[in-house]
């Protein structure tokens, strides 16, 4: 850490940002040009689904500008080099992709876990307000009870699941790791700010943006899951040209170099 970092540590403005994109300057316009073909898909989904709100197309297309918008984060993140911050995001991505081809595959079971993830939702926070005494009134504290029994046992929503639902189930691996790495508080987690002396005798914190391997991890985890997104969607409204612009980036993405370290 040196000069502004100390003061505003990523919200610093003479942050490398240029450096850092630099270091993966084919994985940064990979991604951009994925996130470009990407919004092309949903400015036009947009336009085409007009039917109920929960029609599995409709869903398709708001899960999938969701997607989007995690990609667009997680490409501003990484060039100031907040992996973890990134990471969570990509992990947001995944859960996307996991519902996406859910949808392809079996779309009705899909959305009743939705429908059944909101109610268990409600009843959650309801018992929670109950079971802390946050309810002052009598009449209320009744009617939430009675909310409660008449939701019955409903279940939130697995992300293992959704994905074994689909053609994604190995990428819940991945899923699982950046749970572990960045998303959650965790050992694993926490180990991202401490350094250990080469000959072991101590440690010492450490706070900044991340490595270039560490990046390119990053954005490389983040395309293919963005990569599967644009397929997932393409097929279930027959878009057979936006598939192909997918098909493209993804032979892009098979020609990308090697990563020098994964996750």
């Amino acid at each position: 850490m040196t000069g502004g970092f100390e003061d505003v540590g990523f919200l610093w403005d003479d942050l490398a940002i240029e450096e850092l994109r630099s270091e993966n300057a084919g994985w940064f316009a990979l991604a951009e040009d994925l996130n470009a073909t990407l919004t092309a898909l949903a400015v036009s989904a947009m336009a085409s689904v007009r039917t109920a709100s929960w029609d599995p197309k409709a869903v398709a297309v708001r899960l999938f500008l969701r997607c989007c918008s995690n990609l667009q984060g997680i490409i501003l993140l990484t060039e100031r080099g907040m992996a973890a911050e990134a990471r969570t995001l990509v992990r947001s991505l995944l859960e996307g992709s996991f519902g996406l081809a859910a949808l392809v595959e079996k779309p009705a079971a899909y959305i009743q876990m939705l429908k059944d993830d909101y109610e268990a939702s409600r009843k959650r926070k309801a018992a929670f307000l109950l079971s802390q005494g946050m309810v002052s009134l009598e009449a209320h504290r009744v009617g939430l009870q009675a909310a409660i029994d008449a939701a019955g046992k409903v279940d939130t929503i697995s992300p293992k699941k959704v994905a074994e639902m689909g053609q994604l189930r190995r990428q819940y691996l991945t899923y699982q790791v950046l749970s572990d790495d960045a998303a959650h508080v965790s050992a694993r987690a926490m180990n991202r700010h401490l350094k250990a002396n080469a000959d072991k005798s101590g440690w010492s914190y450490k706070w900044g943006p991340a490595t270039a391997e560490s990046n390119a991890a990053t954005l490389h985890h983040a395309v293919l899951a963005g990569i599967s997104v644009g397929v997932a969607l393409t097929q279930m409204l027959g878009d057979t040209d936006g598939n192909a612009a997918v098909a493209e980036l993804a032979d892009r993405f098979q020609a990308m170099p090697p990563l020098r370290s994964n996750l």
